[in-house]
């Protein structure tokens, strides 16, 4: 019992510091700490269609923070977190400048729409139906999150299941601070 709540005020004081807007530094210990590889530079340009029937263009997110999902309908942990977490990440920090996409790979548009119908998804799901956006992203498991800053540079990717809703929240914190 001790453990959790130390824990929890661990969360809550490295949530507050990010909060207040520290610089790249401490986004890139946030990243390292959910075990996230920090990147810099420029990701490759994309546009992709969304079950929406809309290109969706990385360059158009510029001056929004993009938490890009690779995910796949048959990925059991994808399954889990996708309709939950992740869905629960676009709807409330959408309006703080979070851009969240569902990238699926390399999967039929029927067999995705199904999916994404079934389980009352609202957040956008683009489509790398032959592969090119994972290839350039270099993307080798699912689910694999890519994070952009405003900027549209580079912040961090790591592959794996992460704890978006406590662990998480720190690290986006300080990527949509407002930066002096």
């Amino acid at each position: 019992m001790r453990t959790r709540v130390l824990g929890a005020l661990v969360v809550v004081a490295l949530w507050a510091v990010a909060a207040a807007g520290q610089d790249s530094g401490s986004v890139e210990w946030l990243l390292k700490d959910l075990g996230l590889r920090p990147l810099s530079g420029e990701p490759p340009p994309f546009t992709l269609p969304g079950l929406d029937g809309q290109p969706h263009s990385l360059e158009s997110l510029k001056g929004r923070v993009a938490f890009l999902y690779f995910w796949a309908t048959w990925c059991p942990h994808c399954s889990r977190q996708l309709p939950t977490a992740i869905e629960k990440l676009h709807r409330e920090l959408g309006p703080q400048g979070l851009t969240v996409w569902a990238i699926d790979i390399a999967e039929p548009q029927a067999r995705v729409a199904g999916w994404v119908e079934s389980r009352g998804l609202t957040l956008p799901v683009l489509l790398d139906t032959d592969g090119t956006v994972t290839r350039a992203y270099r993307i080798t498991g699912t689910p694999t999150v890519v994070l952009v800053g405003r900027d549209g540079q580079w912040r961090g990717r790591g592959v794996g299941v992460r704890d978006w809703d406590t662990e998480g929240r720190p690290l986006l914190a300080a990527l949509l601070a407002p930066r002096p």
